[in-house]
């Protein structure tokens, strides 16, 4: 339901952004300096990029920050100018020596069967935040976290997957390495493997989800805990479910 909410058009211009800005920050930061690197500039560019990632969030309708408290903005922009500052020992290890790609946008062919059983092409459509070539023309991929958390990486394991698949859909060669940049944890560079059944379990959730769509089954969360801070919760029949007058509108012009 929510893709299908997305894909309509209907999150709200006013969706509070805060709970991940820091991250776009962090990762625009990143993204620029990568473009043309120079020792030492990402601190100074993080109070620049906080200004500019807010409006830009409204011009693009992304949504709005609303700041948690009187200095929020000041705490956030600190936070983030350490994390940039732990960062770039990172990257001048693990990506600068290396042929690389900041924010490779994606739009990958992958064939599935459809309702019918017939081979069908969709489309897997994505950003990685940097895709690595080695030395001996591997490939590698990384993802910047601007998290605190040690266990973070439990959450993105299928992120993690759904790149792989589509690293190895786009060159037909896997990636030898995918995994997490998290400058503010204990670990700050945190490879994951990715095994086949991995692998085989987010294709089976793809073809899943085009299923689903194809038989426009638009299942609603059962629990409303995830519901809280989604974009598009205000346009969700779960939250708005249409009336019984017009139901019976519906039914009788669709009759």
């Amino acid at each position: 339901m929510k893709a299908k909410l997305f894909r309509a058009g209907t999150k709200s211009r006013s969706a509070n952004i805060r709970g991940y800005f820091h991250g776009t920050v962090c990762d625009r930061v990143m993204r620029d300096w990568l473009e043309d690197p120079q020792p030492g500039q990402m601190p100074e560019m993080v109070t620049t990029y906080v200004d500019k990632c807010l409006h830009e969030a409204v011009e693009t309708g992304d949504g709005v920050v609303r700041w948690k408290y009187a200095g929020d903005k000041a705490d956030m922009t600190k936070w983030c100018i350490e994390l940039v500052t732990r960062l770039e020992p990172l990257l001048n290890r693990y990506v600068l020596p290396f042929a690389y790609e900041p924010a490779k946008r994606f739009k990958v062919p992958l064939t599935i069967p459809n309702l019918l059983g017939e081979p069908t092409t969709v489309l897997l459509v994505g950003e990685i935040d940097l895709l690595c070539r080695d030395n001996q023309l591997r490939w590698g991929l990384w993802d910047l976290k601007a998290t605190a958390d040690d266990n973070y990486w439990r959450k993105t394991i299928a992120q993690l997957t759904f790149y792989d698949v589509c690293i190895e859909a786009m060159f037909n060669d896997p990636p030898y390495i995918a995994g997490l940049i998290q400058p503010m944890c204990k670990q700050p560079i945190l490879p994951v493997k990715i095994t086949e059944l991995e692998r085989a379990e987010l294709l089976a959730r793809i073809v899943g989800m085009a299923h689903a769509i194809w038989k426009e089954d638009f299942a609603l969360a059962e629990k409303t805990a995830i519901c809280n801070y989604c974009e598009v919760r205000h346009a969700c029949p779960k939250f708005s479910p249409v009336r019984k007058d017009e139901q019976l509108v519906i039914h009788a012009f669709d009759e």
